[in-house]
């Protein structure tokens, strides 16, 4: 099996070292399993119609990220030229589905010329994933790849092949993954550069101090916000493990969901001047008509029984009281609406999802990132609201808040990479951006998309 392998990567490297006169040959099909699967990495080779006697081939390594966005480096031979192409392509998750079986990446941005000096030849790829069930989990695989014509048209293409393929198949294949990534990629880098897992062996003295809040009880959005804390919970649990770093969590959910829960956390709240403060809310969020704050009220009843103004924190004084507590670094973050009393959260698809197959490898803990965000030179404290005044936040009880399900892969993407820098303002506006074109999947009212901006400040609020 090993020498088959190896034989059908040398055939494909062979076809971009060498054009052989307006003929591709198609050797991977039989090498790969049509039926395996991979959290994150695609391998297709479509061929495109171009007339009755012409067609061209594209070679594609996709990678799905799991906030519902894509980038694929795609490999062809120009036709005329015979001039050997690498072009990569970012991709986004469409707001558009078919009856929630069907979710479409389509391209985002321009193309970008890696190996040619222009794009000519290149047609831009539509990738159609369809939902497939086992058990009681869903996930979806690759279904057909789709290629803008110079009309304008979409043209499906034939599938020679479809490999879905883990992150450890791709660091045995270094010769496959060469042909899309070189040494100064930071895709190649994280694969073949990047040092395998480990714990800190010494034991930090800064502490992390998380305080979350939910609305678990809730009959609209319990389920949604409980995936939220689970979420939040689950990623500092993780952060902390691995730079051995002691964390203190406070979960007010439940019946111990109130006011009083949450002012007594806070007042309780004693960090050290080199230790991290994290709150977190998820519920129903709203404003009052002369609010003059730009961020939410958290509404902090259960039910409608309950007085809503005297059952109500705002985000923005919650932030005034951690910034007096003096860490090092503190975060204030509610995933809530920001409209009127009695707006109804709206609720979006979930975005396209890949299963794990086995044989997944954990990277490090990137320290250098995980310094400059959460052990920075002088103090630092944002405020971060997941909507804009007047906007309703979107989510899904699967995957919980639309923008904490963003911010969540997006930090751990950032502090698991191979990047040797990074700042929180570029992490937050990444996850604005990618919040805000999931949220467009949803209505906020019949036949009106969401339009949901998060919004975040650094330091002290006027």
């Amino acid at each position: 099996m090993i020498l088959v392998k190896r034989h059908c990567v040398a055939r494909l490297k062979h076809i971009f070292e060498k054009y052989v006169s307006g003929r591709l040959f198609i050797f991977l099909f039989i090498c790969t399993s049509l039926h395996s699967y991979g959290q994150s990495y695609f391998y297709f080779e479509n061929k495109l119609p171009l007339s009755k006697d012409s067609s061209q081939t594209f070679y594609t390594l996709l990678t799905v990220l799991t906030n519902g966005s894509a980038v694929a480096r795609v490999r062809y031979i120009t036709p005329v030229s015979g001039e050997k192409k690498l072009i990569e392509i970012n991709l986004l998750d469409s707001t558009d589905t078919a009856n929630g079986q069907q979710h479409f990446l389509i391209p985002e941005g321009d193309p970008l010329p890696i190996e040619g000096a222009d794009i000519s030849g290149f047609h831009l790829p539509r990738f159609v994933f369809k939902q497939q069930f086992e058990g009681t989990s869903t996930y979806d695989i690759p279904d057909a790849v789709f290629y803008q014509l110079q009309d304008q048209s979409w043209q499906t293409s034939e599938m020679l092949v479809n490999q879905q393929k883990s992150n450890a198949d791709l660091k045995r294949e270094i010769d496959f993954v060469s042909i899309f990534y070189n040494q100064k990629d930071e895709f190649y880098k994280y694969l073949f550069e990047m040092s395998p897992y480990y714990r800190s062996p010494i034991k930090r003295r800064e502490k992390i101090y998380l305080i979350t809040v939910a609305n678990t009880l809730d009959t609209k959005i319990g389920t949604s916000s409980m995936k939220d804390m689970s979420n939040i919970i689950d990623t500092f649990t993780k952060l902390a493990y691995d730079v051995n770093m002691d964390m203190h969590v406070i979960k007010i959910m439940d019946k111990a969901f109130s006011k009083q829960t949450v002012e007594l956390a806070l007042a309780k709240l004693r960090p050290a001047p080199i230790d991290i403060v994290l709150f977190y809310y998820s519920g129903h969020g709203f404003r009052y008509s002369d609010d003059k704050s730009e961020y939410s009220r958290m509404s902090l009843r259960v039910g409608r029984s309950a007085d809503i103004n005297k059952n109500n924190l705002s985000v923005e004084a919650v932030y005034k009281i951690l910034i007096k507590k003096n860490a090092k670094v503190t975060l204030m973050l509610s995933d809530c609406c920001n409209e009127d009393i009695g707006a109804i959260a709206p609720s979006g698809p979930v975005p396209v999802t890949t299963k794990s197959p086995p044989g997944e490898f954990k990277p490090a803990l990137n320290m250098s990132i995980f310094n400059q965000l959460f052990s920075p030179l002088s103090p630092t404290a944002i405020i971060i609201g997941s909507a804009e005044k007047n906007q309703l936040a979107v989510g899904n009880p699967r995957i919980g808040g639309y923008f904490t399900n963003v911010f969540t892969a997006e930090l751990i993407k950032t502090l698991y990479g191979t990047a040797s820098n990074d700042t929180w303002l570029r992490l937050l506006a990444n996850t604005r951006k990618q919040a805000s074109w999931r949220s467009l999947a949803a209505e906020c009212s019949p036949k009106v998309r969401c339009i949901q901006s998060a919004r975040f400040d650094f330091g002290a609020v006027h």
